[in-house]
């Protein structure tokens, strides 16, 4: 039996979905045994429902069906198997796409007319567009690691680029993929010929509407009108953790919330307390698809890890109530003390851009890579202030944040990076969270004013949302700095600045502490996947890679990463996959920053065909040059370049 063969389950693999303006999308359909019709759950996805995505929710897919429920996974218009030109990145007509192929299926004979919808990533904020539009079919959502407002949440943080490099250059080749399910009346080479003349680069907007212009906001995702029950599943490491904790407190429906120690994953492979989501998800579909008194909805509505403790906690809601905040001051002796300096501190800083490195990545692709590593290295470039040894454990959970009193003595413009450490008796450094801003964004948005040289000015930096538990005997740290590369691109000059504390200009940092005692909840636990069973039954072999260099002669700094796998494809054939992308910066010339990647995919059909595409990314200051290059059975059938 192949690998994506399965007993008592039927899958129909190109059912169309007519929409209303004559595009069809496409969508792979796994049933139960047995006559139905039963609830449908939904998921919709650029990724290839026949590729990508399909290998790595097949598992999720056959458990679903094998637990009573219809499985459709869609293709978003002129992606995968779907037809039609795709509309740009995060465009709200998804959304009205998503309504249709929900109340589509909820009219197919095979479905009770109840609906769940779920996605990861872009699957999730499709699932937030359709309940935001309230179809009356759907009856709960669960999104994972995913956003409501790209760029407030994304491109403000990180100036789009170094997260937009890695996922540009896969989407590039994910668009000049041909449609993986070969029928076998041709209908997808149509679809790929027409796809091979339309194709633009997702990137293109990032770089046209630099400002947060109303392209940016038609796509904010009203999250505020969901009224059906929703869970949200996130992580510490994610680069979405403050998204999905923002989007838990402000959707007005029932609510649950699961925020574990993940990076941008799904957590029944993660490397850290590896979750069997499938089973909980199960549990939540089953209250409110299939009204069973499961009591899901009785439980506590929150379940957190604590990291350093290392354990699950449930509590009644998020933010924590009896959090008790505690204010630190940046004194004199780079020390954090409980009462400000008796007398102003002043300290000269000049920016290097290559700190950032061991904070970890911000990487979208899956790979389970990019945790923060020991802080010593980027704590020698930045000034760091660091508390007394604590006498008592300390539990910061939730979003610390620092005013900081700063002049830009020279230089255009600044980045400034405010990143919280637990140190060890040892002197060995863990980083807790980390915040920044663009001062000449945070002064034109806040107050509307001009970044000015000689100017002190007060910035208040948020972190992201953290639950750490710090034994006494640590001591806490706050790292600042002009730089978080390769997450936040760099200025183009390295400015040069004051950091001012005391007086009438106190920088502080703010942390909030929830009390450790024996009023603490008592700790829960989480459902173990199942080691015999593979999250990935159609993966033939795969490894991801990191790697940062430092050339010390030059005082250059490089981080790589990327994967290589291999995988079974669920319509049929083999598909093999190589991506690497390279972000680099020079202490001396941030100017030169720059991201290369590199995609490429290669692919045996059923039908004994060979693809072959290729995909190019050079990203650096004002230019973006993006290159992609399609081999069909040994002959080269497209070739393009597009440069921003």
């Amino acid at each position: 039996m192949l690998p994506n063969q399965m007993s008592n389950i039927s899958v129909e693999h190109d059912l169309l979905i007519p929409l209303k303006d004559g595009v069809s999308l496409a969508a792979t359909l796994h049933t139960p045994e047995g006559e139905g019709p039963f609830p449908t759950l939904v998921s919709c996805y650029p990724y290839h429902k026949d590729g990508l995505i399909g290998c790595m929710f097949e598992n999720a897919r056959r458990y679903f069906a094998q637990h009573g429920y219809a499985s459709l996974l869609v293709d978003m218009r002129g992606l995968g198997s779907s037809d039609g030109v795709a509309w740009e990145t995060q465009d709200a007509r998804d959304g009205d796409d998503c309504v249709e192929a929900i109340e589509w299926a909820a009219r197919q004979s095979w479905c009770n007319g109840k609906v769940g919808m779920w996605g990861f990533s872009y699957g999730g904020t499709n699932t937030l567009r359709a309940a935001a539009l309230r179809p009356k079919c759907l009856k709960a959502i669960a999104p994972m690691f995913t956003l409501s407002d790209i760029y407030q949440e994304l491109l403000t943080r990180f100036d789009g680029l170094p997260f937009f490099g890695n996922w540009a250059t896969i989407m590039v080749s994910m668009n000049l993929l041909p449609p993986l399910y070969q029928d076998p009346q041709g209908r997808w080479m149509e679809v790929w010929k027409d796809r091979l003349e339309t194709v633009e680069p997702h990137i293109h907007s990032v770089k046209q509407h630099p400002e947060y212009d109303d392209y940016w906001k038609s796509r904010v995702i009203p999250v505020e009108q969901i009224n059906i029950p929703t869970m949200v599943v996130g992580g510490w490491h994610d680069i979405n953790v403050k998204a999905m904790l923002d989007l838990y407190e402000r959707i007005p429906a029932k609510k649950k919330l699961v925020q574990g120690p993940w990076t941008h994953m799904m957590p029944f492979h993660a490397p850290f307390e590896p979750w069997d989501y499938l089973h909980d998800m199960k549990l939540w579909w089953d209250r409110w698809l299939k009204d069973e008194d499961n009591g899901v909805d009785e439980e506590p509505a929150v379940k957190l890890f604590v990291e350093g403790s290392n354990t699950w906690r449930e509590e009644a809601e998020w933010p924590i109530k009896r959090t008790e905040w505690r204010t630190l001051h940046l004194a004199d002796g780079w020390s954090l003390a409980d009462q400000p300096p008796a007398q102003g501190v002043e300290i000269p800083y000049h920016a290097d851009p290559t700190v950032g490195a061991m904070a970890g990545l911000w990487e979208g692709t899956g790979l389970g890579i990019g945790f923060p590593q020991e802080q010593s290295e980027d704590e020698a470039r930045s000034l760091s202030f660091t508390s007394a040894v604590l006498t008592e454990d300390v539990e910061v959970t939730g979003s610390p944040s620092v005013e900081l009193n700063v002049e830009l003595e020279s230089g255009d413009d600044l980045n400034l990076v405010a990143k919280l450490c637990a140190v060890a008796p040892d002197g060995s450094s863990q980083m807790l969270s980390v915040g920044s801003i663009k001062a000449s964004a945070y002064l034109a948005d806040k107050c509307g004013e001009s970044l000015e040289n000689g100017k002190v000015y007060s910035f208040d930096i948020s972190m992201f949302p953290t639950s750490r538990f710090v034994p006494r005997g640590h001591r806490l740290r706050l790292n600042v700095a002009c730089a978080d590369f390769p997450r936040l691109w760099p200025t183009s000059t390295n400015p040069t600045i004051r950091l001012h504390s005391g007086g009438e200009q106190l920088s502080t940092l703010r942390l909030p502490v929830v009390p450790v005692g024996s009023d603490l909840p008592e700790s829960t636990t989480i459902n173990r996947p199942d080691p015999a069973i593979s999250d990935a039954p159609l993966a033939i072999d795969g490894m991801p890679h990191w790697n940062i260099e430092r050339d010390v002669v030059g005082s250059h700094l490089t981080v790589s990463m990327g994967a290589w796998q291999s995988s079974w494809l669920p319509a049929g054939g083999k598909m093999k996959m190589d991506i690497d992308v390279s972000s680099s910066v020079g202490r001396h010339n941030p100017e030169g920053a720059r991201i290369e990647g590199v995609s490429r995919f290669e692919l045996e059909l059923p039908t004994h065909d060979f693809v072959e595409v290729e995909s190019k990314t050079i990203l650096s200051n004002g230019f973006v040059n993006l290159e992609g290059t399609v081999v069909f059975n040994g002959r080269q059938i497209f070739a393009k370049t597009w440069r921003v």
